[in-house]
């Protein structure tokens, strides 16, 4: 073989590797009760080097890690936030509609008034195969998703609040946006939610046929989910700890 098939051959190969699809996710594991387990992080769980199926995105100045709550590994996020840690699923929308989970945010998250943008945590949901993406146009609100996974569509779920100089004084919202800017209210603003574990449950194809209307929901697959914890500027003095996540489940 000349030189320059030598050369050609690697190149084509080389190519063609690039434009290799992924491999398939691995299939949720499914409890007993018949709901899939999306994060349950082992104890030696590393965000920094995650395993195959899932990959952190961000510019890695926010720290996330594994860490000791009421006997169970959970999912920790410390300022300033940003950051996600993602894992890619394949599944249908209309056969795990329901995402549940448990959270807790930190009061000391939301001492002091810093920066005046909202802290908390969030969970981003990616879905592709049920419309065209030319037919949304993100919101610059949600642009910061870029170098995640490529997807059609984007709810992000989150319970946030404002820095206040009384962290009792503080309200904290779930609430629901899509990638365009399209918000809803979950629950309203309330007291006395932050520092305690709260169990929540979205129902997310009533979220995408309320946000998505034109899109098949039928032919629509969950592609991934993402946890992370949003950009906060904390006073100085303040815990780095923003919040943490556990047991992120799908079921129908």
């Amino acid at each position: 073989m000349r030189r320059r098939d030598v050369i050609f051959t690697g190149l084509a190969g080389t190519a063609l590797a690039a434009c290799a699809s992924p491999s398939p996710p691995e299939p949720l594991a499914q409890l007993a009760d018949g709901r899939l387990l999306v994060v349950a992080p082992a104890a030696d769980f590393d965000p920094a080097r995650p395993p195959p199926g899932w990959s952190r995105h961000g510019d890695r100045a926010a720290r996330i890690h594994v860490s000791p709550e009421a006997g169970r590994s959970v999912l920790s996020f410390d300022a300033p936030g940003g950051d996600t840690i993602l894992r890619r699923i394949d599944g249908g929308l209309v056969s795990t509609p329901i995402l549940h989970w448990h959270w807790k945010l930190e009061p000391s998250a939301l001492d002091g008034a810093g920066d005046g943008l909202p802290r908390g945590l969030r969970i981003v949901v990616g879905l592709d195969g049920g419309g065209s993406p030319a037919l949304i146009q993100p919101s610059r609100w949600m642009r910061w998703g870029a170098g995640l996974p490529d997807h059609q569509r984007r709810i992000e779920i989150s319970l946030s609040g404002a820095g206040v100089a009384r962290r009792e004084l503080a309200r904290l919202e779930l609430a629901a946006t899509a990638e365009d800017g399209a918000r809803r209210v979950l629950r309203p603003a309330a007291q006395g939610l932050a520092g305690g574990w709260i169990a929540e449950s979205a129902d997310l194809l009533g979220l995408y046929r309320d946000f998505f209307p034109r899109d098949s929901v039928a032919a629509t697959r969950i592609s991934f989910v993402a946890l992370g914890a949003m950009p906060a500027r904390l006073p100085e003095a303040a815990p780095r700890a923003i919040g943490h996540v556990v047991e992120v489940q799908l079921f129908r």
